[in-house]
């Protein structure tokens, strides 16, 4: 409002007089414009609504496959929900929660929310500082998923997850002996953290101890590595009750990516010829090496 319309204004007759007072005047002049102004630029109201998340796991052939839930591969799931950098809500479920892979959260329709998921089997993940780390960064199956949404557009999101675990499979063939009680496993320049904008971080030398108790001859280690392929030295010890070593086999240049699983297959504690063959499963995956 212009000030000499103000002015005008406040020079009109209240109670049959002219106000002459400079004080009234100033007082009635400030109410008027504070009035114009909280009229103009009314401060905006939260709208709260529920917004519906469904996680399921990636497959490599997402496009042939049937998604399906999540409580089929890991039992574990931690959801962050961030807005403006700040945490806003998160969420820990684990495989005894009848909606295992399924919440739904109320968020306000005027903001937009960014969401990081990580599902695994460890015993606890954490998120700070945008790194995801798990418990003694002991590294399991583990799958992530982020988006960016504003509930005012979406009310339903189906997240389908990205494994970010490279997949080292060991078959023996032969005969473990009797002393054996564990197999120690080392894979060299992997990692065991992931951080939610850059992927794989704190690169180490992995060392995974199995125990063993007789009932399978396959043993699966995992770890982060990139969506590349890179090669990689996995030492595989025999040990005994003691850790003492009993065999061990060092297999150089191993390809590992995530979301593939590599295979190596043959005689642990009997030399033999190496011989390469190919097979495929539920992952994509390299050649399986006999060895």
């Amino acid at each position: 409002m212009k000030t000499k319309s103000i002015v005008n204004l406040l020079l009109t007759v209240v109670n049959g007089r002219r106000i002459t007072s400079i004080n009234s005047l100033v007082v009635m002049a400030l109410a008027i414009m504070m009035n114009g102004c909280s009229t103009d630029s009314e401060q905006p109201v939260d709208e709260p609504t529920e917004v519906t998340l469904t996680f399921s796991p990636y497959t490599m052939e997402a496009m042939t496959r049937t998604a399906v839930s999540i409580a089929d591969v890991v039992t574990k799931l931690d959801i962050w929900i961030y807005e403006s950098g700040s945490e806003v809500t998160a969420i820990h479920q684990t495989t005894a929660d009848a909606a295992f892979g399924s919440i739904t959260v109320t968020l306000d329709k005027t903001k937009t929310y960014t969401l990081y998921a990580v599902g695994h089997k460890a015993d606890v993940a954490t998120l700070e500082n945008g790194v995801i780390s798990f418990t003694d960064d002991k590294v399991t199956h583990s799958m992530f998923y982020s988006t960016t949404f504003s509930p005012a557009t979406t009310t339903s999101l189906s997240c389908l997850m990205n494994r970010i675990v490279a997949d080292f499979r060991l078959e023996i063939t032969d005969d473990i002996p009797a002393e054996c009680k564990k197999f120690r496993f080392t894979v060299s320049g992997v990692y065991d953290r992931w951080s939610v904008t850059t992927g794989a971080t704190h690169v180490i030398d992995r060392v995974s101890t199995i125990n063993y108790v007789g009932t399978s001859r396959i043993f699966n280690v995992y770890a982060i590595t990139t969506n590349e392929q890179t090669l990689h030295t996995v030492t595989v010890e025999a040990l005994d009750e003691n850790d003492g070593v009993i065999q061990e086999r060092v297999f150089e240049n191993v390809p590992l990516r995530n979301g593939y699983k590599t295979n190596y297959r043959g005689t642990f504690f009997i030399d033999s010829q190496l011989i390469s063959s190919f097979t495929v499963n539920d992952w994509n995956e390299y050649e399986t090496v006999d060895f």
